[in-house]
């Protein structure tokens, strides 16, 4: 499946479950998800034909933050409210990545790089990681370079 078609799955409204399936994916019992609803701290989209309740992609993910934070001992309120924090910065990472991110490569076995545009006109931006070690190490290249693997050993050593 092709980026473009795995970006549009993700941001489409069409992607949603059930609260059943919601329930078993975040082990949280339906009838909390329906209190939760009923404060208002979580939405559902509900079948006109049948009235079931379907949560999109994001609620899925608002729920599982939820359930983590009340997890780690938060109270619902504050939990929540950690959630949509932590939601906001997602969202704006999201818009932010979308900007400077210009590929995500794999080179050879060994390492993934991050190359990010041109921040300051001061050169390209690459974020390596070694599979291999788990070590990561950036590189400001005046201008794109072709990678290599023998490219990025050359960086490593200097």
């Amino acid at each position: 499946m092709n980026k473009a078609k795995v970006k549009q799955l993700l941001e489409s409204d069409e992607l949603v479950v059930g609260i059943s399936e919601l329930s078993k994916m975040t082990d949280v019992s339906p009838r909390q998800l329906r209190y939760w609803e009923e404060k208002g701290y979580i939405s559902s989209i509900v079948s006109e034909s049948k009235g079931n309740r379907k949560y999109r992609l994001p609620m899925v993910v608002k729920v599982e933050m939820i359930k983590n934070y009340l997890d780690e001992g938060y109270t619902l309120t504050t939990a929540v409210e950690k959630a949509k924090e932590q939601q906001k910065g997602i969202h704006e990472t999201k818009r932010m990545m979308k900007q400077v991110v210009k590929g995500i490569h794999q080179v050879g076995e060994q390492f993934v790089v991050l190359h990010l545009a041109d921040f300051t006109n001061q050169g390209e931006l690459y974020l390596i990681r070694d599979t291999t070690s788990g070590a990561n190490w950036y590189k400001v290249a005046m201008q794109e370079v072709e990678l290599s693997a023998e490219q990025l050993m050359e960086w490593i050593e200097k």
